[in-house]
């Protein structure tokens, strides 16, 4: 973090209005991970679940990236050197790179990379602009927070759809991946922190995707031969079952010892992509949804 950067966040701050705040509050939407889940439902159970489990996958290992490196950065919020903070729930972990930017620069550039429409690149260009920018206004993070953020997200956009195309067997890729991070969860684990449990969290996520490919091989795919409200009703169903699923699990993370508590929200993630990757096409194929 430069000195620049700071007195360039309290410049913003003097420009904010309450109808400014709700518009970047708005925007900043896009980079939560509400609207991941949403998304990634919506095209597992009634789009194609090859290209969900890939955004989905890119995604999860690049906000486990971007929690190492936070980790191991530890730069502080620009709130706690007097900078005031919109949205301060939302504002978890340390500073460095930017969670929300990269996440959305990953998931939307993903597709842009994917579908080489010239349109949908601009639209994505756009976009990350403006969700990284909100996160400036906002409060939440630096200049150089941000800007990395973008880097990394295309960055690991690109890399995963290569992967995606040069590796057969999918399997393989996801697994290597949780393998790789697992040297620095464990090693995360032992210096715990509570800011750490982002890491934790899409460390979880991954590792349910690794289970959930596996679980796949024997399984007979969902259809999506089916009547649009019947697409429409595994979405809601989808979507209700991860959030409460998370929000409830999260109940019982209660624990004063940092190391257990983050490790519950390892656990939880990974139920939940379980659930909704795995038990709920069961589901839908049981009862003919």
């Amino acid at each position: 973090m430069f000195a620049f950067e700071l007195e360039f966040l309290k410049w913003l701050e003097g420009l904010r209005t309450n109808f400014l705040n709700a518009v970047f509050e708005g925007i900043t939407l896009l980079g939560e991970e509400t609207l991941i889940i949403l998304l990634v439902v919506a095209l597992w159970f009634a789009v194609d679940k090859k290209l969900a489990q890939q955004v989905f996958f890119v995604t999860a290992t690049s906000l486990s990236v971007n929690g190492i490196i936070k980790n191991f950065a530890k730069v502080p919020r620009p709130f706690t050197k007097g900078v005031s903070c919109v949205r301060l729930d939302t504002a978890t972990g340390y500073a460095f790179p930017s969670g929300h930017t990269q996440g959305f620069a990953t998931w939307s550039s993903f597709f842009a990379v994917k579908f080489k429409k010239t349109w949908l690149t601009i639209l994505v260009a756009v976009l990350v602009g403006l969700v990284a920018f909100s996160r400036l206004y906002l409060g939440a993070h630096y200049p150089s927070d941000v800007i990395v953020g973008i880097a990394l997200g295309v960055g690991i956009a690109i890399l995963g759809n290569y992967l995606f195309e040069k590796v057969k067997d999918l399997k393989k890729l996801y697994l290597g991946t949780l393998l790789v991070l697992t040297p620095f969860i464990v090693y995360f684990l032992f210096v715990a922190d509570p800011l750490f449990a982002d890491l934790f969290k899409t460390f979880g996520m991954v590792g349910g995707m690794v289970a959930v490919s596996f679980l796949d091989e024997k399984t007979e795919p969902l259809s999506y031969d089916v009547a649009w409200w019947k697409k429409l009703i595994r979405i809601v169903i989808g979507v209700v079952l991860a959030v409460a699923l998370k929000e409830v699990i999260k109940l019982v993370n209660v624990f004063d010892v940092i190391q257990i508590s983050l490790l519950i929200d390892a656990v939880r993630y990974f139920i939940v992509v379980i659930t909704v990757g795995y038990l709920c096409p069961l589901l839908f194929k049981k009862i003919k949804l």
